[in-house]
């Protein structure tokens, strides 16, 4: 395998990027790139100061991904209900860690905190319970998992001579080549063939056709696959998207049912449609969406006396199908039973795939190419305002007007829309602060996510506690 083994140095000489830089650089906004991956006291960037709640990212679903394949790898068969629970579980005490780390478990809790957390962990549970009942089994019976969630590095230039695929030995011989930090999502071997499936895990809340149309012709997807030919001795001939709608976080649209007018995630993971009992004469009953085709094609819809509830409320509703379900399985979460009780047309838009998609290698040949001399460029950047903040500070307009220059702004500050605008806005538009992004509290120092980058930086003297890991996931 190319990854560096656990006890070898740090790869302090090599100039090491992936693809979200790249993507943001070459597609986005080069001063979007600059920030958020070069500028700072460590030259790993700066991200925004998390103070808000934390919502679910796509970081869980691939946390569930990766343990799913475990034990796909070791014993080529699905996960039990018992361990995908296990699965569920660890991923919802990760996000509550992470939620209390914010302190919204103290002192800033409250019944409007609470009623979040209990949302997005009943989104973790059900994107996860999602994944394992509607692509799991489609999976397993095709293909057989071999690598999942592995991290290694792909040279695109090398200064040592070393082999392609001996990441170590270009570190032991202090190589200053130019490499790409992969992370492969989940490569499959055909079941009965010697060709690879590359599959791809991609989070959205902006579920569309243009969003799934965009990785036909997207390179980018295949970089994944590199060196998997010289690593498995197989081809990779298919490539998939695992499509996996979260549903987007806005006010309730067919109701007002928020005095505060709050905005919720729009997701049946979340939420169903309950219309109060009125007991002894008449029990809860639960529907799953505002509107749905049921088993027989016809289109259902909810009645005026449904309203949005949480499912995390089914514990206590005397629903008879709840009821009967807790009676007879109490170990099963209400997330869990939820998920296997919604029409798999609403399932069909949670859970998608994309593809099978052919690897465009014309493509990919040349955006090595354009990836390898892309970062060459950066190497020349950020060395021309490395040298030139010697003399004049980041604020000065001697530096403000060669980072003009050299990594402008695209002003695609808002892409898809106000809510989800750049994090630097504050910084392009000169916002109140601006001269001193780290001295307002605002910015943090960035934590590097690769494995290989986080070590370089460790070695090179980076305060781990003092910078804040990225939050990442696919608003498009």
């Amino acid at each position: 395998m190319p990854n560096m083994p656990d006890d070898s140095p740090a790869p302090l000489t090599l100039w090491l990027t992936d693809r979200t830089r790249s993507k943001t650089g070459l597609g986005r906004c080069k001063r979007k790139r600059y920030l958020s991956t070069h500028f700072g006291p460590t030259g790993y960037g700066i991200t925004a100061k998390s103070e808000s709640l934390p919502l679910a990212t796509g970081l869980a679903v691939h946390e569930g991904i990766e343990a799913f394949a475990a034990v796909l790898m070791k014993d080529d068969r699905l996960t039990t209900a018992e361990e995908t629970r296990a699965i569920v579980l660890e991923a919802q005490t990760r996000y509550r860690a992470k939620v209390e780390a914010r302190g919204f478990l103290g002192i800033l809790g409250g019944a409007v905190t609470n009623e979040i957390i209990k949302e997005q962990a009943a989104l973790i549970g059900g994107l996860i319970w999602v994944v394992r009942l509607k692509f799991l089994p489609w999976l397993h019976a095709g293909y057989r998992v071999i690598a999942a969630e592995q991290e290694r590095l792909h040279f695109l230039s090398c200064s040592c001579g070393a082999g392609p695929l001996d990441s170590a030995e270009h570190v032991r011989r202090d190589c200053q080549g130019r490499v790409l930090m992969i992370r492969t999502d989940l490569l499959a071997m055909r079941r009965g063939a010697n060709t690879l499936a590359y599959f791809e895990a991609k989070t959205t809340g902006w579920e569309s056709d243009a969003w799934s149309e965009q990785w036909e012709t997207d390179p980018q997807l295949a970089l994944g696959t590199l060196d998997t030919e010289k690593i498995y001795g197989a081809e990779v001939t298919e490539l998939y998207i695992v499509g996996i709608g979260k549903g987007r976080r806005a006010k309730d649209k067919y109701e007002d049912s928020d005095p505060n007018g709050r905005k919720k995630q729009q997701s049946a993971l979340c939420y169903g449609y309950c219309r109060p009992g009125s007991p002894p004469l008449m029990t809860d009953d639960w529907l799953p969406a505002y509107e749905w085709i049921n088993e027989a094609g016809e289109t259902k819809r909810k009645s005026k006396a449904h309203r949005r509830r949480g499912i995390g409320e089914l514990p206590d509703s005397d629903w008879p199908t709840w009821r009967a379900y807790h009676q007879q399985q109490p170990e099963m979460p209400p997330e869990e039973f939820w998920v296997r009780m919604l029409p798999p047309t609403i399932l069909d838009k949670v859970c998608f795939l994309i593809g099978p998609m052919n690897r465009q290698d014309t493509q990919l040949a040349s955006l090595r190419t354009s990836m390898d001399w892309d970062e060459a460029q950066w190497q020349s950047i950020l060395w021309d305002l490395y040298e030139l903040q010697q003399k004049f500070p980041w604020a000065s307009p001697e530096f403000q007007a060669r980072l003009d220059a050299l990594a402008p702004c695209s002003w695609m500050c808002r892409p898809f829309g106000k809510e989800h605008q750049c994090e630097f806005v504050p910084i392009c538009h000169r916002d109140q602060g601006w001269e001193d992004p780290l001295g307002g509290g605002r910015f943090v120092p960035r934590r590097p996510h690769h494995a290989a980058e986080l070590r370089q930086a460790i070695a090179r003297g980076l305060l781990v506690e003092q910078t804040e890991e990225v939050d990442e996931d696919d608003p498009s």
